[in-house]
Parts: C-alpha cells; sequence; structure tokens
C-alpha cells in the first residue's frame, strides 16, 4: 500500500503547476465526464468516468474528485479503464508500483490520481474512452431519485503549507525536460437515478435527463443512433418523440424544430 500511495502522490505534485517555473498552460480542453445510470434501491450499479477531447500530445498525470451522497450510495470498487496503459506500471522500475490510484475508502468520496514517470508516450492517455470504472449499490430503503456524481478538485491545500484550498481538476503531461503543461478540464457531472421502471415521459425531448430541452438531447440522440452512447431507460422514453418505439434521426429532427420554435413537443 505504500508503494500505491507514492505513485498516487506523483500525479499530485506533477500537476501542480502553480508552483513550477516551467509550467505552461495549453489551450487544448479536455472533457471528464460521468455517465447517468439507472438502478433500484438495494441493486447494484456500474457508472464509467470518462475523458474526451484528449490532445494529441496525451495525458501522463491527472488527479480530480468524484463526490456522491453518500446516504444514498455506497461504492464498492474502482477500477483504471480502458484507455488507461496499465502496462506503465511494468516499466516504472519498481516492484509493485501503480500509475494509477482510486481511493474509496472515504464515504462519499472517491480521490482519484494517476501518473506516468516514463517519457515515452505509449504508456501515456493518448484516446477517448473510460478512465474510470465504479461500482457500488444504491443502498436499501433510498427514496427515488436523482443522486449526483459531482466531479471536482482533490481537496487539499494548493501546496503543502499554501493554506488555500485547491479547486482546480489537473489533467496534462511532463514532458522530458520537466515541463508540465496543464489542459483546461471542464467536468461534467454523472448520476445514479434511482427508482421503478419507468414507462411515461417526464419531460419530452429531454434525453439527457438534465431537466431542459436543448441542443445537448439532440447531440446524445445522435450519439446513441450511431452506438457512442446508451441512453437510460427514462431517457429512451423522453427522447422517443414520434412514439415509435425507439429514438431516432426524426426524434432529433423534432426535438430540434421545438427549440427554435416550429413545433411544440407532447
Amino acid at each position: 500500500m505504500k508503494v500505491r500511495k507514492i505513485a498516487a502522490a506523483m500525479a499530485a505534485v506533477s500537476m501542480l503547476a502553480t508552483i513550477s517555473a516551467q509550467s505552461v498552460f495549453a489551450a487544448d480542453s479536455v472533457t471528464v465526464s460521468a455517465d447517468k445510470v439507472e438502478a433500484k434501491a438495494g441493486s447494484e450499479f456500474t457508472l464509467a468516468v470518462k475523458l474526451s477531447g484528449v490532445p494529441a500530445a496525451g495525458i501522463s498525470g491527472a488527479e480530480f474528485e468524484l463526490t456522491y451522497d453518500a446516504s444514498a450510495l455506497t461504492i464498492t470498487g474502482a477500477s483504471a479503464g480502458d484507455i488507461v496503459n496499465t502496462s506503465a506500471s511494468a516499466q516504472e522500475g519498481f516492484d509493485g508500483v501503480t500509475v494509477f490510484d482510486a481511493d474509496y475508502s472515504v464515504a462519499g468520496t472517491v480521490t482519484v490520481t494517476y501518473g506516468v514517470a516514463l517519457d515515452d508516450t505509449a504508456y501515456w492517455v493518448t484516446q477517448d474512452g473510460t478512465f474510470l470504472t465504479l461500482t457500488g449499490k444504491v443502498n436499501d430503503g433510498v427514496a427515488d431519485g436523482t443522486y449526483d456524481v459531482a466531479i471536482k478538485g482533490i481537496s487539499r491545500e494548493t501546496y503543502e503549507g499554501s493554506g488555500t484550498p485547491n479547486t482546480e481538476i489537473y489533467i496534462g503531461n511532463m514532458a522530458s525536460d520537466g515541463t508540465i503543461t496543464n489542459y483546461s478540464v471542464t467536468a461534467a457531472a454523472g448520476a445514479v437515478v434511482v427508482g421503478s421502471e419507468p414507462t411515461t415521459a417526464t419531460l419530452m425531448g429531454d434525453a439527457d435527463l438534465d431537466g431542459s430541452v436543448n441542443i445537448l438531447d439532440v447531440i446524445t440522440i445522435n450519439k446513441a443512433i450511431l452506438g457512442k452512447e446508451e441512453l437510460t431507460k427514462q431517457g429512451l422514453i423522453n427522447a422517443d418523440i414520434n412514439k415509435d418505439g425507439k429514438p431516432d434521426s426524426t426524434d432529433a429532427l423534432n426535438i430540434m424544430k421545438a427549440i427554435v420554435g416550429l413545433i411544440t413537443l407532447e
């Protein structure tokens, strides 16, 4: 466990661009997002945390924190996703070293750190996809509702002794000359939607279940059509504007018409 903590701390140190004279901020923007999944009280769930917009230069370090309502949810596992090249651990040169750590020992929080000391970008994250997979259980007796899984900066000082709370999510890389590059980060919270099997729409057109109908719903449906995203059961019902049993390009078009005021969704 000591080696795991050393490797995890490496990511935190390498990403603290605010205290490095060799730090730069890239124009590239990376999005870290959590899925919305459905589950019943007392049942298990799996929730993916994904990166998108990964720059060609790659990512060798990241740190962020997931927070959730521990009275409603219990996290039982956290594992590296398919875009994290776990073979980097074997190349680091220390027995038992890990480049990825997700600590869920404190209820309500999952602290995620990733750091690769190797210069070879073949061992870095270089593509979009699942960065982390959480498994958990909805606690018995939890009321129906949407329980957010938020993404934010790790709760600590900006650097040891600063006395200033950290609010930043750090995702970037460190070049062979020691230059640290931090990317701009956008965070999109996920959620566990607890309830019985839905049978009716909560809001027609609201495919992504954010409580409003906008262009993001059109994008969500188009991704679902292409197989790049899976709608929740409630999202499927909300997206099925023409009520033919499945969301399709016609539904996406009708939502677009509604957005610009040409039709009203019913």
